[in-house]
């Protein structure tokens, strides 16, 4: 799945997904706009470094909506019912993914009093995560409004190389 974020505004993005499989998908205005790093492009990186497959960006994967995207067409009731019971499904993961969004924008943003405790994800995924941030946010705060970003959603791949390094 590829996911795009476009500057719309002055403190504006929106993002779009699309993909084999996935309901291509918009969301506008996104919240939490931030000019080094939009909140879910946050959402984005944690998720996918850290292998959640039921947050936002796992759910659109799976053919969902995540309760806040947009199909570009218009789609059907069948569509629509999946994307609730995807939702339903994954409030755990999607409470994981928040939880990991705010200890990780706490650590890069320096916030030492937050950043160290971690409840949810390891010492060492939060610093991967805070490296990814630093390469995503080095392309997204030199955007001018009207220009995107892409990034490609690895999911469950990401899960799977984890463990696969973990066993070495």
């Amino acid at each position: 799945m590829k996911v795009t974020f476009t500057r719309t505004g002055g403190r504006r993005y929106r993002v779009s997904v699309e993909g084999p499989g996935v309901v291509s998908s918009w969301m506008e205005p996104a919240p939490g706009y931030d000019a080094r790093l939009p909140h879910d492009m946050a959402h984005f990186v944690v998720e996918n470094e850290l292998g959640i497959t039921g947050g936002i960006f796992g759910q659109l994967a799976g053919g969902g909506h995540a309760r806040t995207f947009h199909p570009t067409e218009q789609a059907s009731r069948r569509v629509a019912k999946r994307g609730k019971r995807i939702a339903a499904a994954n409030r755990g993961d999607a409470m994981l993914s928040e939880k990991a969004v705010y200890l990780a924008c706490r650590a890069w943003n320096k916030d030492v009093s937050e950043a160290t405790r971690v409840e949810v994800v390891s010492p060492e995924d939060i610093k991967r995560v805070c490296r990814e941030f630093d390469a995503v946010s080095a392309i997204w705060s030199k955007l001018a409004v009207g220009e995107s970003m892409t990034l490609v959603w690895r999911g469950s791949a990401a899960r799977a190389q984890r463990r696969r390094s973990r066993r070495m």
